[in-house]
């Protein structure tokens, strides 16, 4: 094999640019595996240069969700937008969220400290992550994933302005729990604007309980403090109504529906549980966000 032949294959193989591996092969008398093993031994030494740089870009990653029942999203950050939307990038959010999603001796949610045992195409998960940011040249950072199941409830999911049919910079799931999952599941289109409603709205919880007490307190506090020239008799009673406003525009279910503003998300659920014969609430939701 030429020369010319060699620096191809390896590169091919490795992603590394025509004068790194050129100087690979010389320094391991063309002998491929010596050379990738030598250009991984730099490429860690790159990477582990670029492992401070500032992560503010990146996707949501979600595998196997059309589901709507056994899901696993994962969190990954780069550092530009460019590489975000790169099909190296891209590639490994999918093979990586997989490989999380098949697992089963790993935690259902935590962080890349969770991920140092998982193999990913026969290889350890920081050894893949390496020789990635040594082949994209950018910091790439594994933030959190989570695994969705259960055995009463179904997951609609959201990606906004998806870079590909699995990853987004905005991506959503509420967890619907029902009497009924086969049923459920024939209406998910129908109940996929709740999942949009997350996204676009971004509420703060599903309903006031899952609010933070500190929240309304401060929330009370700024009522108060802007209240002036009114009755003692009348504060609570001014108090309250502004709390239900707040309560009203920070609830999923107290929230107007983006599709109908006429009406509340909690009256759109009612209308298609009760129309269907199936019991509906919403359990739990996410919004991920790069």
């Amino acid at each position: 094999m030429s020369s010319m032949e060699l620096i191809k294959k390896l590169r091919d193989a490795t992603g590394s640019g025509i004068v790194d591996c050129k100087k690979a092969l010389l320094e391991n008398n063309n002998d491929i595996d010596a050379a990738v093993k030598w250009l991984r031994e730099k490429g860690i030494l790159k990477a582990q240069k670029k492992q401070d740089r500032v992560t503010n870009e990146g996707v949501v990653s979600f595998y196997n969700n059309e589901s709507n029942t056994d899901f696993t999203v994962c969190k990954i950050k780069c550092e530009t937008d460019f590489v975000a939307k790169n099909d190296d990038f891209l590639g490994f959010a999918k093979t990586l969220s997989k490989a999380i999603h098949e697992n089963k001796n790993i935690k259902n949610h935590g962080t890349d400290e969770n991920l140092l045992e998982l193999i990913i195409n026969d290889k350890i998960f920081n050894d893949c992550l390496t020789d990635l940011i040594s082949k994209i040249g950018e910091n790439i950072q594994v933030v959190s994933y989570k695994k969705y199941n259960s055995e009463n409830s179904i997951f609609i999911t959201y990606l906004h302005n998806k870079y590909n049919s699995n990853c987004s910079k905005i991506g959503s799931v509420v967890e619907i729990s029902t009497d009924n999952k086969n049923s459920a599941l024939k209406l998910v289109n129908d109940l996929k604007v709740i999942a949009m409603q997350i996204s676009a709205m971004k509420p703060m919880g599903v309903d006031e309980n899952s609010i933070n007490p500190q929240t309304l307190e401060y929330e009370k506090d700024i009522i108060l403090k802007q209240m002036t020239n009114v009755p003692d008799d009348k504060k609570e009673q001014i108090i309250q109504g502004k709390l239900n406003k707040f309560l009203k525009e920070n609830t999923l279910l107290g929230q107007a529906l983006i599709t109908d503003p006429k009406k509340s998300v909690s009256t759109f659920l009612t209308e298609i549980s009760k129309n269907n014969n199936i019991t509906l609430n919403i359990a739990s939701m996410d919004l991920y966000t790069i």
